[in-house]
């Protein structure tokens, strides 16, 4: 299937941000130091994880990230280091449903952290986004037990990368809720200059998802439908702090998607 994104066309099978690190590849090498990369060890055992300011972080995610944009609310930044050169961000932050209590019935209110951005750099080696993402967790503050992510699947996300730091899949847990009528496609989304925003991201662009406030703000978005996203979660602290918790999303718990 194939998505017009940006003005471009490409497979939505593929991640996007695949699409950027390979476009990246190529212009990177007409800039001003042409293949700077070459010249740095990039042993990934001797690449460094360390916290860095959310300006530093955000810079690198609005070049590779699907929305362009940094969360409402932040946290949290680490990068990735090869030779003092970052190759990589990871950003968390406050999950999006937890002032809501969304989580009380699972007692993860005031343990859940939501991994919310992620991006490593074309010339970086296999690998380095595992790295970088189960380092920065472990340098996370102690009382957050609980690291959730979402994947859009209209970025061509399935979550391999969670899938390789085992992550436990749950899918869609709208979806999953008997008590809400929640099917695939039932969500609302807005095409904006070649690129889609959900109900959340629109909110956070213009503070409201009234079509009205939309069309003053942007005239030529268009309303479509889009699928919930998708979710994975991670459990921090002792082995049995990790039993406990995942027991209580063990009813939810899928196996793997994979990418078709």
């Amino acid at each position: 299937m194939e998505k017009k994104i940006k003005g471009e066309v490409f497979d939505i099978g593929i991640a996007y941000q695949k699409i950027v690190r390979d476009k990246r590849a190529e212009t990177d090498k007409q800039n001003l130091f042409g293949n700077y990369w070459e010249g740095l060890d990039l042993d990934l055992k001797k690449a460094v994880v360390r916290e860095i300011d959310l300006a530093s972080a955000s810079k690198i995610i609005k070049e590779y990230e699907w929305l362009g944009c940094m969360p409402a609310v932040n946290f949290y930044a680490y990068g990735i280091y090869f030779d003092g050169c970052c190759g990589g961000v990871v950003v968390f932050g406050q999950e999006y449903t937890e002032n809501l209590g969304v989580w009380d019935k699972y007692d993860f209110t005031g343990k859940i952290l939501l991994l919310s951005r992620g991006v490593c750099l074309h010339w970086t080696p296999i690998n380095t986004n595992s790295k970088l993402i189960m380092n920065a967790v472990k340098m996370l503050p102690e009382k957050y037990k609980v690291i959730t992510a979402t994947t859009d699947h209209l970025a061509g996300e399935v979550g391999t990368i969670y899938q390789a730091c085992n992550f436990y899949y749950v899918g869609s847990m709208r979806e999953s809720n008997p008590n809400v009528n929640g099917r695939a496609m039932d969500r609302e989304g807005w095409l904006i200059k070649g690129k889609l925003y959900g109900s959340r991201n629109i909110r956070q662009k213009i503070g409201s998802q009234k079509m009205e406030d939309i069309l003053k703000a942007f005239p030529d978005a268009v309303k479509v439908k889009q699928n919930s996203k998708h979710r994975y979660f991670l459990f921090r602290g002792t082995k049995q702090d990790q039993k406990i918790l995942r027991k209580k999303i063990e009813h939810l718990i899928k196996p793997y998607p994979k990418r078709k």
